[in-house]
């Protein structure tokens, strides 16, 4: 522990992620998105272990699940052109004639939720915008949040710059993270880490919470 004026601060990993402090957000790990990621076996197979961890300890588990603004009445310009950009297409009409899978918004079997889990929805890539996860962490007194998901470059990192402005410790988990895009994966923990984020992978994280 650091001490600044009879204050104690978290240092190491183990201060870090004391199972008392700490919660795990299962990031967007839901049909119509993390498919898609390179590394997605991996995830999924991080996440679960991690997960049931979790849980036997006593750290509870987060889960989001994108759900977006209606195009015609709801969302704004900004991510419309996002969106468009996203689909590759040029012509509005195509995003008004998509069909949604409502499967597509359904955790994926391997990480469903238990009862004792928290699912919240978000509409933008940054789980402290527009909920009321904040609200939610300081209620249960939590000051550390470890984050996995898909998509690194994208909610990830959004949320873990959004939480450490809000002054939680967010502890990126390198190898429960993915994209669809490999080198926008890397990029981005090679961004983080070098704007001095803490990144852990599951292993780390297991060694210190196993009882």
């Amino acid at each position: 522990m650091l001490d600044l004026a009879g204050k104690k601060i978290p240092n190491t990993l183990e201060e870090i992620i004391s199972p008392g402090r700490t919660a795990l957000l299962v990031w967007d790990m839901e049909y119509a998105i993390a498919p898609n990621a390179f590394n997605f076996g991996e995830i999924r197979k991080n996440l679960k272990t991690l997960t049931a961890l979790a849980r036997s300890i006593g750290v509870p588990v987060f889960y989001s699940v994108q759900v977006p603004f209606d195009l015609q009445k709801e969302e704004a310009g900004v991510w419309v052109r996002v969106r468009m950009q996203r689909a590759k297409i040029t012509d509005i009409s195509q995003l008004l004639n998509e069909k949604e899978d409502p499967h597509g918004r359904d955790i994926i079997n391997e990480l469903k939720p238990e009862p004792q889990d928290i699912v919240f929805r978000k509409r933008r890539p940054d789980g402290f915008v527009g909920t009321d996860f904040d609200l939610m962490l300081r209620s249960r007194g939590i000051q550390a949040v470890l984050i996995g998901g898909v998509a690194t470059e994208g909610g990830v990192e959004g949320t873990a710059r959004t939480g450490r402005n809000l002054g939680y410790d967010m502890v990126v988990l390198k190898d429960c993270v993915g994209s669809r895009n490999r080198d926008l994966h890397e990029l981005a923990l090679t961004l983080m880490e070098r704007t001095q984020f803490d990144l852990a992978t599951s292993t780390q994280v297991g060694n210190i919470w196993q009882p």
